[in-house]
């Protein structure tokens, strides 16, 4: 969507810029998003159809030299035969010992499949192969000196020759691989594929037995390292036995003592528990004691026993003696003494039990710590131990690695001698390289198939390249996109023939621009200033014609043509300069009429010397104004101040002003005269006139806050401008021509 100025006096973005730099703007033309993208994708491959198609001639040009090239080369080159060879990859007979094949490392059958093909193609089997052909050629009776003894540029001739003929092809879904030589004659096409395929097997024999000695002298080197090391672990396991004095490390040592760690730990248990009671005996026996009683365990004891039996009956016999005689009695006296010699007696032995306790609680207590300390040195020298076979099973383990690994690497070096005295080959030829008396080229029909698509390639390059040249507007609707004004007429070029149907078809498409412009309709005058980017563009012609329809429509018409002059004119009639200066002569050209006949308003322009001349009666209506020198002869005259009474004065005396002025991007008389124009088209010549510089023009113009209005397109050829919309142009130009041939 272009945004398009509706104010002329607003200042707007320029059209190559693509964006506003004010409000004062509408859209032209909406679409909706969801339907842009598909829009724009099929115009972009229409014209891209439509650009081919203008071009058919030259495509199927280049297409017809493309085949007659390509059939002349092949009917003129050498017929070409190929032998084809067939080798088979057998991965199950390759060389362990040449590294090719890995225990846990998964390969690639394809990618080592490939690896051979790639050998097959190398240099290397093509110089080998060269020699052989060389000693062959050197070895016949009649050989030449140049093939007895080839310089190196004729032996690197011969092997990038034989490269170029080979052909090495594989699957990745089977183990061949195709070796195919294309040669002159069908037997020496098999015979170098078959030599080939041979030299290849040579070297791939030669490469695994290579591979297998060197295998072999390295399993040799680590043999001989692993024994030293193995020597070296088991004096180490030996010396360390005999500092540790464990012999072996077995589980029976372990388990004797474990065992008599839990004895020992049982034994730690029940002399806590035998401590724990006798503290507890001791502890009952001392609160009996403090009590006055005698404590059940010590009471039991016979000698205890007898002293309070002893003590109760001297008791009895103080009772019954203080009862029979009283208190004071001798007798009861004695008796007393001897109940206290009892209880004293008593009491000692109590202390002695109690001693006897307290020395058991001691004992107790040392049998707890010695086997504590047992129990703790018990559990040092199993910990001790433990770490020792530890040890000792670290070195007898890397002595049996050591060992393992002697007898893996003396099982691979007897194998690795064997497979190089055996040379292995891990391919074989399954089906040799025959004779085949069918041509294999050149193909008739790739050959003409490539050129013509090539051709055709080529020529869609050459048209892209040709459409991407900018030369100008082929169509209206490109030119509202490119300038930001719209596309207002087509001008038709003129055809030769008849005067009076070019005069008809030009006076129809004007009349259709004055009526879109309403320069026709009554009331104030109007001044219309038609601008150009480039000189030749046609606005003469435009402006022209113009004049001479609305005069035809009954308006009176002032063409003012501020072209300069590449010579001064001579002829005496008034010109722009002297109107501008003086109001005296601006009045009299401006009230008196006009000052050309017809026939000078035909000859003062070429491109009008090809229609009919206007008639005497239209050009009293026309007056025309005319610079008399270039642009610094004339150029200081040109001053908003003289130009506004010209406009002023022209405005009160004609109904329309057509201003011709000076090219845009050459000279600035146009900024000058569009500050006084009401309406502002520009010309430009189709297909002629680079985009780039009408957008630069109308650009100029927009910086100077001026729009324009319209572009006129001029010099259009129909038939092509047809061309440019589809791809079956109607006749249209010739029925437009034949409808003003009868009608007008």
């Amino acid at each position: 969507m272009q945004p398009v100025p509706i104010n002329p006096g607003k200042r707007t973005a320029s059209p190559a810029e693509g964006r506003v730099k004010v409000m004062n703007w509408a859209f032209q033309n909406p679409i909706r998003l969801e339907d842009g993208a598909p829009r724009h994708f099929e115009h972009v491959g229409y014209e891209a159809a439509l650009a081919l198609w203008r071009r058919r001639s030259m495509i199927a040009g280049l297409v017809a030299l493309a085949l007659l090239g390509a059939a002349a080369f092949v009917l003129l080159s050498a017929k070409r035969y190929t032998g084809t060879a067939l080798v088979q990859i057998d991965f199950s007979r390759d060389d362990p010992a040449g590294g090719r094949r890995s225990a846990g490392l998964p390969l690639d059958a394809s990618a080592l499949v490939e690896t051979e093909a790639r050998f097959v193609r190398s240099r290397t089997i093509a110089r080998q192969v060269a020699e052989q052909l060389s000693a062959e050629d050197a070895a016949k009776p009649d050989a030449r000196p140049s093939e007895i003894a080839p310089s190196p540029a004729q032996r690197e001739a011969q092997i990038q020759e034989l490269m170029r003929d080979l052909t090495v092809r594989n699957d990745s879904r089977s183990y061949l691989i195709e070796i195919g030589y294309s040669a002159g004659t069908p037997d020496r096409a098999a015979e170098i594929a078959n030599r080939f395929a041979d030299t290849y097997l040579a070297n791939r024999g030669e490469t695994s037995s290579a591979s297998s000695r060197r295998a072999a002298e390295w399993y040799a080197d680590q043999i001989e390292v692993t024994r030293k090391s193995l020597e070296q672990a088991e004096w180490s396991a030996a010396e360390y036995r005999r500092s540790s004095g464990i012999v072996e490390t077995g589980t029976e040592g372990a388990a004797l003592l474990q065992q008599r760690m839990r004895e020992i730990s049982s034994q730690a248990s029940a002399a806590t528990l035998a401590r724990v009671n006798e503290e507890s005996r001791l502890q009952r026996a001392k609160q009996a004691v403090a009590e006055g009683n005698i404590p059940p365990d010590i009471a039991a004891l016979p000698q205890i026993q007898r002293l309070i039996e002893s003590r109760e009956a001297a008791r009895r016999q103080v009772s019954a003696l203080a009862a029979a005689t009283g208190e004071r009695h001798p007798s009861v006296i004695q008796a007393r003494t001897l109940e206290q010699e009892a209880e004293a007696r008593l009491q000692n032995e109590v202390t002695n039990a109690l001693a006897t306790i307290a020395e058991d609680v001691r004992s107790a207590r040392r049998v707890e710590e010695e086997i504590e300390a047992g129990a703790g040195k018990a559990k040092s020298t199993l910990i001790d131990t433990r770490g020792k076979e530890s040890e000792l099973r670290t070195l007898q383990g890397r002595a049996d690695a050591l060992r393992e690994r002697l007898k893996t690497l003396n099982e691979g070096h007897m194998q690795a001698r064997a497979l190089s005295e055996l040379k292995p080959v891990a391919a074989q030829v399954m089906a040799a390289a025959e004779p085949n008396q069918v041509p294999t080229g050149p193909k008739k029909g790739l050959t003409l198939a490539l050129a013509g698509i090539g051709a055709a390639a080529l020529g869609g390059l050459l048209t892209f390249l040709l459409e991407r040249r900018d030369l100008g507007f082929r169509k209206e609707e490109e030119v509202l996109p490119t300038t930001g004004s719209p596309c207002i007429g087509l001008l038709p070029a003129l055809q030769p023939g008849d005067a009076r149907v070019n005069a008809a078809t030009q006076r129809e498409t004007l009349r259709a621009i004055i009526a879109s412009q309403r320069l026709a309709e009554s009331g104030s005058a109007k001044v219309v200033l038609m601008t150009s980017a480039l000189p030749e563009q046609g606005k003469s012609q435009v402006l022209h014609d113009m004049a001479h329809c609305l005069v035809e429509m009954g308006r009176r018409v002032l063409i003012v043509d501020a072209s300069p002059r590449s010579e001064i004119d001579s002829t005496g009639k008034v010109a722009l300069e002297d109107v501008i200066a003086g109001s005296a002569a601006r009045k009299r050209v401006l009230e008196g009429g006009r000052q050309w006949t017809p026939a000078e308003v035909t000859a003062r322009n070429p491109l009008l010397r090809r229609r009919a001349p206007p008639a005497v009666g239209e050009s009293r209506h026309l007056s025309i104004l005319q610079r008399r020198g270039g642009l610094s002869d004339s150029g200081p005259a040109f001053s908003p101040a003289t130009l506004a009474d010209l406009v002023t004065e022209a405005r009160s005396s004609f109904d329309v002003v057509l201003v011709e002025a000076p090219p845009v991007l050459l000279a600035a008389d146009a900024l000058i005269l569009a500050q006084f124009a009401d309406i502002v088209l520009h010309a430009a010549r189709w297909h002629d006139t680079p985009k780039a510089t009408v957008a630069a023009a109308v650009r100029r113009l927009y910086d100077g806050a001026v729009r324009v209005h319209g572009v006129i397109l001029t010099q259009v050829d129909a038939e092509r401008y047809e061309s440019f919309r589809s791809f079956r142009a109607p006749p249209a130009a010739r029925r437009i021509r034949k409808y003003y041939a009868d009608f007008d």
